[in-house]
C-alpha cells in the first residue's frame, strides 16, 4: 500500500514534510518525498492529500494488561484505538497481572483491589506473554509491579517480608525481565508497595538497573497534605516529600526513572508544580535519567470512599451513624477537604455498577439538590447504599495552566492512565480522546505539532526500549495514523470518540477507517512487545 500526498510527521520532532510512505505486509518499506519518483508495481494507494500522517500513538501509562486476556477483550481496547493508539505500556503503579510466583495462594490478591485477574494465574510472565501475543486489539509493552510481586510471595500484608520471601520476590522480578518485561513498576501509595522499607525498594530498582530498564514510580502522596503522612497535615508540601522520596533512589541506584502521571491534586497543591519541575530539572542536570508523564484531563479516577479517613471505613457500618461519630466524620472531612481545596462539587459519579444509574454523570452536589439534602448527606448515603463500591472521577487534580505547562516540559510524556468500565454510565474520558486533546492542544496554543507527535510516539518508544516503532522510517513497524488536522476534534466533557482520526493502522493492517474500528482486523493485531 502507497500513502500519498500526505503532510507527514515522522515522530522524531523534526519539521513535517510532504511525502509518501510504502508499506508491504507489517513494515514500512520507504518513505518518499513528495519530489521523489515512486514505484509504478505497488498493489494498492490511498491519496492523504490534507492529511497528516503520525505513527501509532503509544500510550504511556495503561492498566490495560488485566484486560488483555479476558474473553470478550475488544470493548476495553476499542475506544483507545478509535483515537490512534496503536501501542499501551502497562503493568503500571506497581500491579501487573503477571509476574509472581506461579504457586501463590495470593493470586485473587494481584490487582491490589484496583484490578483483578478473575481468577486466571499469570504468575509466569513468559506464559502471559504467549497468552496474549497476537489475540489483543493493541501492542502491549510491559513493566513487571513490585506489589504484583510482593502479592505473590506475601499478599498485601504489612509485615515485613522474610529472607525467604524477599527471595522469592526478587527471583520472580529478575525472571520478568529476563522474559521481556519493559522495567519495573512501583506503587508507594498502594498496598502493598506502601509498606515495603526502603531497602526493599531501592533493591527492586537496582535490578531493573542491571537489566538496563526502566523503574517506575506511582509516588507516595500527589497532594500537599496526605494521610500517607503523619501528621497528616503541616511541614513541607507531602507531594513534595514524596517526589524527594522517588529521586533519592533513583540517585542512589542509578536507575533510569519514570515519575508516573505527575498531577497537584486540590487547588492548594498547584502552588507546588514550578518546585516539583525544579526537583526533577536539578536531578536530570545531576545525571539521573528521570522524566515523567502526564495526562490532559484536569480530573482523575479513582472511588468514592477515597476522602474517607481510614478509622471510619473500618468501623463497623452499623457504628457509623451515631451522631458523635458523624461529627467527628464532619469534622475530619471539613478540615481534609480545606487543606486540599477540594469540595463536593469535584466529585462526579461515573460508575454505581447498576445500582443507580439515574445519577451516573451527575456531581454529588447536583445529586444534593435532586435528593433534597445536603452534600454531606448525599455523599454518605452513597457510600452506604452502595457499601463504598461507586466509581468517581475526582476533579480539581489539575488545570489548564498546569496541563499547559507540563505538556510542553522537555522531561514529559503523554498517557491516559484510563481504563473501560463496560458497565459504567460515564467512562473516563481519557480513555475516549487523550491524544487527539493533545494534539488539539498544540494547534491552540500555537505550539509544534511535531513535538506534540513526538512525545506521544518517539520519545515513548526510546524510553521504554523499543527500537523499530515511534516513527515513520523504512524498516520499522507501520503503525500510522491518518489524521484530518480540519475536522480533528473532541468533546471535552464528552463520552464520546473524537472526530478527524480517518484512518488508524497497526502492524500494517487498517484497523479503523474514518471512525469505525473493523473488530475482525483488530482483533488478533496487536502483539506483546519483549524489550
Amino acid at each position: 500500500m502507497l500513502y500519498q500526498n500526505a503532510t507527514i510527521i515522522d515522530g522524531t520532532g523534526r519539521p513535517a514534510f510532504t511525502g509518501h510512505i510504502l508499506v508491504k505486509d507489517d513494515r514500512i518499506v520507504r518513505v518518499f518525498h513528495a519530489d521523489e519518483a515512486l514505484p509504478a508495481d505497488v498493489a494498492g494507494t490511498l491519496d492523504c492529500t490534507g492529511k497528516w500522517i503520525t505513527p501509532g500513538f503509544i500510550d504511556a501509562h495503561s492498566h490495560n494488561d488485566f484486560y488483555a486476556a479476558k474473553p470478550d477483550r475488544l470493548p476495553y481496547f476499542e475506544p483507545f484505538v478509535r483515537q490512534g493508539v496503536t501501542t499501551m505500556v502497562v503493568g503500571n503503579c506497581g500491579f501487573s497481572a503477571a509476574g509472581y510466583p506461579e504457586a501463590t495462594p495470593y493470586n485473587d490478591q494481584v490487582g491490589g483491589g484496583l484490578f483483578s485477574n478473575d481468577g486466571q494465574n499469570f504468575g509466569s510472565f513468559a506464559g502471559w506473554a504467549r497468552r496474549i501475543d497476537r489475540k489483543i486489539p493493541v501492542n502491549l509493552v510491559a513493566l513487571v509491579g513490585h506489589g504484583t510481586a510482593r502479592i505473590g510471595v506475601a499478599s498485601k500484608a504489612s509485615a515485613p517480608l522474610s529472607p525467604e520471601a524477599f527471595a522469592a520476590m526478587t527471583q520472580a522480578v529478575e525472571q520478568a525481565l529476563s522474559e521481556g518485561a519493559a522495567g519495573v513498576s512501583f506503587g508507594l501509595m498502594y498496598e502493598p508497595g506502601q509498606f515495603a522499607p526502603l531497602s526493599e525498594i531501592e533493591a527492586i530498582a537496582r535490578i531493573a538497573k542491571k537489566h538496563d530498564k526502566i523503574a517506575a514510580f506511582h509516588a507516595r502522596a500527589y497532594s500537599k497534605v496526605s494521610t500517607s503522612y503523619h501528621p497528616p497535615v503541616g511541614g513541607r508540601a507531602h507531594n513534595l516529600r514524596a517526589m524527594d522520596e522517588v529521586l533519592a533512589i533513583a540517585r542512589a541506584t542509578g536507575a533510569k526513572t519514570q515519575y508516573s502521571h505527575l498531577i497537584f491534586v486540590g487547588k492548594n497543591s498547584w502552588d507546588t508544580v514550578d518546585e516539583s519541575l525544579r526537583l526533577l530539572e536539578e536531578t536530570k542536570a545531576a545525571g539521573v535519567d528521570v522524566a515523567f508523564d502526564l495526562y490532559p484531563m484536569e480530573f482523575g479516577a479513582s472511588i468514592i470512599t477515597v476522602v474517607l479517613p481510614v478509622w471510619y471505613l473500618a468501623m463497623d457500618p452499623a457504628l457509623r451513624k451515631r451522631p458523635l461519630t458523624r461529627i467527628r466524620l464532619w469534622v475530619e472531612v471539613f478540615i481534609a477537604t480545606k487543606a486540599l481545596g477540594f469540595g463536593f462539587s469535584d466529585i462526579l459519579v461515573t460508575n454505581t455498577y447498576g445500582l443507580m444509574k439515574d445519577i451516573e454523570g451527575l456531581r454529588v452536589t447536583d445529586i444534593a439538590k435532586r435528593w433534597k439534602k445536603s452534600a454531606f448527606q448525599t455523599y454518605l448515603e452513597l457510600v452506604d447504599k452502595s457499601h463504598g463500591h461507586i466509581n468517581v472521577l475526582m476533579y480539581q487534580y489539575q488545570n489548564p495552566a498546569i496541563i499547559e505547562k507540563l505538556r510542553r516540559h522537555p522531561l514529559s510524556l503523554y498517557m491516559t492512565d484510563a481504563w473501560i468500565e463496560p458497565e459504567s454510565g460515564v467512562q473516563n474520558f481519557a480513555a475516549l480522546h487523550a491524544f487527539p486533546k493533545f494534539l488539539s492542544l498544540a494547534q491552540k496554543h500555537q505550539t509544534p505539532v511535531e513535538e506534540a507527535v513526538r512525545k506521544m510516539t518517539g520519545a515513548t518508544a526510546a524510553r521504554f526500549g523499543l527500537t523499530d516503532r515511534g516513527a515513520i522510517a523504512a524498516g520499522h513497524f507501520a503503525d500510522l495514523v491518518v489524521i484530518d488536522p480540519t475536522r480533528l476534534s473532541y468533546g471535552e466533557g464528552k463520552d464520546a470518540s473524537p472526530s478527524g482520526i480517518d484512518l488508524v493502522v497497526n502492524n500494517g493492517r487498517v484497523v479503523v477507517r474514518n471512525g469505525v474500528v473493523d473488530q475482525a482486523a483488530v482483533a488478533t493485531v496487536g502483539r506483546f512487545l519483549p524489550v
